[in-house]
């Protein structure tokens, strides 16, 4: 990679002081690399990311929250990110902080590559005739909102009806979003290799109901109806109220997230670390 100009964003409450960011900075200003700082994440003194166009990598540093804030910066633009894990379980994370020189002159040397990750594009059509599309890594969620009353919620695949539940909400996840959310609701783990979508009911009120795995190139409506109000949550968070009469298409998306990877780690070793991490 022609690594010549960075962005970099932080989590300001993991990177206490920016401190983080800063010894990010400095490592790449010493390789002759020029920065610039996301504007929810600029120290005191520093220069902000003017186009995200104009950059050739972003240093991300916090956990997977931060990362998937990240992809929605860089996703259009192809540009690729890497991780640096200020938090706990970091899935997507790549590094530590204390080897941000190191990977510095891994990438500047070629010696990476570039882990491209599906994404989903969602259609929200609402009943007044109104449009809206969001964008999401992980998953998009049709979620109650009233803590005391489920919701009906009818899922269909390219247009037929798959199911019908009446549930707490239902996650539509990406491969990478199935160790999030998904997995919490008892859907299962899939390899980010493969390119599909897979739709799990939470808390459904059924001894049948099962998540469903369909190839990325089909698309998932969802049709909610609730009395109380629902809200449709993308990479946590809420993207719009819903209400009766409106429609949730969803479909992969034409942008990927890249992300920067070192050396040939394999996904289940690093997912058996992971979970015993986070358990522990």
């Amino acid at each position: 990679m022609d690594l010549r100009k960075a962005g970099i964003i932080s989590n300001r409450n993991k990177d206490l002081g920016f401190e983080g960011a800063k010894a990010v900075a400095k490592a790449l200003r010493d390789r002759g690399i020029t920065v610039g700082f996301d504007k929810s994440s600029i120290p005191e003194g520093e220069s902000l990311v003017a186009d995200y166009a104009d950059i050739d990598c972003l240093f991300v540093l916090g956990g997977d929250g931060t990362l998937l804030k990240a992809a929605h910066l860089t996703c259009s633009r192809g540009i690729p990110m890497l991780g640096v894990n200020l938090g706990r379980l970091g899935f997507l994370s790549e590094i530590e902080i204390g080897a941000i020189g190191k990977a510095a002159d891994d990438i500047l040397n070629g010696n990476f590559h570039t882990d491209k990750r599906l994404m989903l594009s969602c259609d929200v059509l609402k009943k007044s005739g109104a449009v809206l599309n969001v964008r999401a890594l992980n998953d998009v969620a049709v979620l109650k909102k009233d803590i005391a009353r489920t919701i009906f919620v009818k899922l269909s695949v390219n247009g037929v009806l798959a199911d019908k539940y009446n549930c707490d909400g239902i996650i539509v996840s990406t491969p990478t979003g199935s160790t999030g959310y998904s997995l919490s609701a008892g859907g299962p783990v899939i390899d980010p290799a493969l390119e599909c979508m897979i739709a799990t009911p939470v808390c459904p009120h059924s001894l049948h109901s099962r998540t469903i795995a369909v190839p990325a190139e089909y698309e998932i409506g969802i049709e909610p109806q609730s009395e109380s109000g629902m809200a449709l949550v993308a990479d946590g968070s809420a993207s719009a109220d819903l209400c009766d009469g409106d429609l949730v298409n969803i479909r992969k998306s034409d942008d990927y997230a890249y992300f920067i990877r070192f050396g040939d780690k394999k996904y289940y070793p690093l997912l058996r670390s992971k979970f015993k991490d986070w358990i522990a």
